[in-house]
Formats: C-alpha cells, structure tokens, sequence
C-alpha cells in the first residue's frame, strides 16, 4: 500500500487525490498546496445579496472522455441537483465576441460564419481550414499552442482567436500553453490524420472508454454546451474537498511550499 502526496490543491491537485482515495492500492494522500485556500483558478466570490461573481472560470464543458467523467464525478459527490447547464440553443451559445483594436466582433457561427469573411478576420475560416490539409504534419513530441495553430491554420487565427480561448479557458499565455496537454484531440488528429480538418471528418483515435453516468447522459440528451453550479463554480473544490477530508484517507495541508523533490530508498521525500 502506498502514500501518495500531490503537490498543488487545485482542481487538478484535488481531483487526483479524488481517484487516487478510491484506488485500492492506496492508504494515504496528502495534499500539499502553497496558497491559504483550495481550488487554483476556480474561486467565485458570493455577495450577501445572493449574486455571484467568478474570478475564474465561470461553466465547464460536458463534450468528450474528460466531460463525462467530470460530470460522473459530479454526480458522485452529490451535485447533480445543483448543476445549471447551458444549452447550444441559449442565447449565450449563439452569442460570443471578441474585443479587437477598440471595437467588439460578434464571432462567427454556423456555416454561414466559415463561408464568409465575418470581422476582425481578414478571411473565411473555410480558406484556413482547406488550406491546412496541405500543411505537413509536425515533427516535434509537442509544441505551444500558438505555434501550433500558425503552422497549421495561419497566424491571424492564433494571435485573434486562439489567443483570446486561452485566456479565457486557461488564464494562460497560448505561447506558453502545450498543445499536446491542453487539445489533446488536435494534436492527435494531426499525428493520426496528417491534418486537423482530417482529423474533424474521419476522427482523431480513439478515446478513452468513460461510460456515461446519469449526468453524463442527460448533457447529451438536453445537448448542454455548459454547465455551472448554484453556488459558483468554486462549490466543486469544495465539495472535493470535503470529500477527501471525510474519506479517511486524505490529509489536506495549506500553505504547504514544496521546497524540492528528492529520490529515497523506498520512493521519494518531499
């Protein structure tokens, strides 16, 4: 039986403890986070008044392997009932802009929006998507998500569009960004396909096998684009949180700095 420690409480730090609880092979996980508080990026500040204000993300996407098993996850904690899911068909789906050289740009949706040449864009997406199948495929084990999506798409694309996605998603610097952790699916449609529209017609692999709770399957069926929590985004650390902590298992430190990492006989010392 091992003792696992997981350096970083925030979502991904806690969500890690959340599986590695339920592994048999584990006795103990310890949590070490440097901040005075758990979550990372996902933090909502509540007025008294009942409104919420999220200082980061502020809903979380259900498609794929990765959305499935969040929302198992949800559901596994007890959320379901307070999950707020945003449809395709909501006005907030059908309506994002972006802020370029002093104005505001209604971004481009639907075929009509990849046919045509919509503002700050200088072309049609369809010119950029055609002409990627002809870029050759990259030779690199990974690389930033700009100079990915330069090499592949054009750099107005990277430096408008993607640039602004990952700043909103991610609160990170796409030059900084790996494509291969971030957009899993793009770089493997390109080692796959060749191509990222090849990858978008035929697939890019396989995924991982997460059947689909529940939850999972209602986002399906009432084909939610997002969703959020009653009490803010930040109510799921929480409730990890709690989890761990009730488990038995877990031990949840704050303003615990990992000073170094050094191998030792029987694994590692912290």
């Amino acid at each position: 039986m091992k003792t696992v420690a997981v350096l970083g409480g925030g979502i991904s730090g806690l969500a890690a403890a959340y599986y590695l609880c339920k592994s048999p092979q584990v006795a103990k996980v310890i949590v070490l986070e440097s901040s005075d508080r758990f979550g990372g990026w996902l933090r909502t500040l509540r007025r008294l008044d009942g409104t919420l204000f999220e200082l980061g993300p502020r809903g979380v996407r259900p498609a794929g392997a990765v959305g499935r098993n969040t929302l198992n996850m949800v559901e596994d904690l007890g959320l379901s009932a307070e999950v707020l899911p945003v449809s395709y068909s909501h006005v907030s789906s059908k309506n994002r802009y972006l802020y370029v050289n002093g104005k505001l740009h209604r971004m481009p949706s639907g075929i009509s929006g990849i046919l045509r040449t919509v503002p700050p864009f200088s072309r049609p997406l369809l010119f950029s998507l055609a002409s990627e199948i002809l870029v050759k495929r990259g030779k690199e084990d990974d690389e930033s998500i700009y100079s990915f999506v330069s090499r592949r798409l054009g750099k107005e694309l990277a430096d408008i569009a993607v640039d602004s996605l990952c700043r909103g998603v991610f609160a990170g610097d796409c030059r900084n960004l790996s494509v291969r952790s971030c957009f899993p699916p793009l770089f493997n449609a390109e080692q796959k396909r060749g191509s990222l529209t090849l990858g978008l017609l035929l697939g890019s692999g396989p995924t991982p096998p997460i059947s689909a709770g529940p939850l999972a399957q209602r986002s399906v069926k009432e084909s939610w684009a997002q969703w959020s929590l009653k009490r803010g985004v930040e109510a799921l650390p929480e409730s990890l949180s709690d989890y761990l902590q009730r488990s038995g298992r877990a031990q949840l430190q704050k303003e615990a700095a990992v000073k170094h990492i050094q191998p030792s006989a029987s694994g590692w010392k912290v």
